[in-house]
């Protein structure tokens, strides 16, 4: 099959026809430089209702585009396209590629704040990738976890969690999560503190407020759960734990006792 039959084969509205052509540039060479007609309807194909047709033409782009600069540039552009499958695509491809300038971040670090969360998780996985290749991303994901919108500084502290960033500037930022007016942004930052096991009297102080205080009871159980994970076996927390063992909310008692075993294991 040339060159020309495949771009018109991609463009196609039946479903195996898009498929056959995926087939025959899997069979080429990763050397050659795709032609513009076969680049568009890969592109195409990001937004196709088949999600067999959507990999298979990301995993094509990625193929080829450590050769063809332009698919990269491509594929920022398409992060702003007007059919959610597109972006969310898009940014699935964008987070296999090594990328030698952080070129896509911004876009990337607006789309964190989509209301979509598909699109937001297939941007965070980009992100996480893009962070492992350049530092600076690191202090964007920092910068948005205190000026972001809610959303997006929700994920900006999942996405410093998920890099595991322990420094001193990140502590300070998911310490000031637990200080924020959305619910949903302090969760994200027990989850941080959590799974990444940052005891600190700062840290301990915070949580106790949250456990007995927070207005919202999922955050609540959420950060009796934290303490758990966090390891402080500290007097007053073990205190606080067993109180909140006691608690008329189940879900409470029950993350608090839960919590409670975790320290005695230790």
């Amino acid at each position: 099959m040339d060159h020309t039959q495949i771009a018109s084969q991609l463009l196609s509205d039946d479903d195996a026809a898009r498929l056959g052509a995926i087939t025959a540039l899997v069979e080429q060479s990763d050397q050659i430089s795709l032609p513009a007609n076969v680049l568009y309807g890969l592109l195409h194909c990001l937004g196709h209702h088949r999600k067999a047709v959507q990999r298979g033409a990301a995993t094509q782009l990625v193929r080829f585009a450590p050769a063809q600069p332009e698919i990269v540039s491509a594929l920022v552009g398409k992060l702003t396209d007007a059919d959610p499958r597109v972006r969310w695509t898009a940014a699935f491809t964008l987070s296999h590629l090594n990328l030698s300038e952080p070129s896509p971040l911004p876009v990337l670090v607006e789309n964190l704040g989509h209301e979509e969360s598909d699109l937001r998780w297939a941007t965070a996985t980009a992100i996480l990738r893009l962070a492992e290749q350049h530092d600076s991303v690191v202090a964007e994901l920092l910068r948005l976890a205190h000026t972001g919108a809610a959303v997006q500084r929700r994920m900006a502290l999942y996405s410093l969690r998920d890099l595991a960033q322990t420094s001193t500037d990140a502590r300070a930022a998911y310490i000031a999560s637990l200080n924020d007016p959305d619910p949903m942004v302090r969760l994200s930052g027990l989850s941080c503190l959590g799974k990444l096991r940052l005891a600190s009297i700062e840290a301990r102080i915070r949580l106790l407020e949250l456990l007995e205080n927070d207005p919202d009871m999922g955050v609540r159980r959420s950060t009796a759960v934290a303490l758990g994970q966090v390891g402080d076996a500290a007097p007053e927390v073990i205190e606080a734990l067993r109180k909140a063992a006691r608690a008329n909310d189940r879900g409470l008692s029950k993350a608090a006792t839960g919590a409670l075993e975790k320290l005695q294991e230790r």
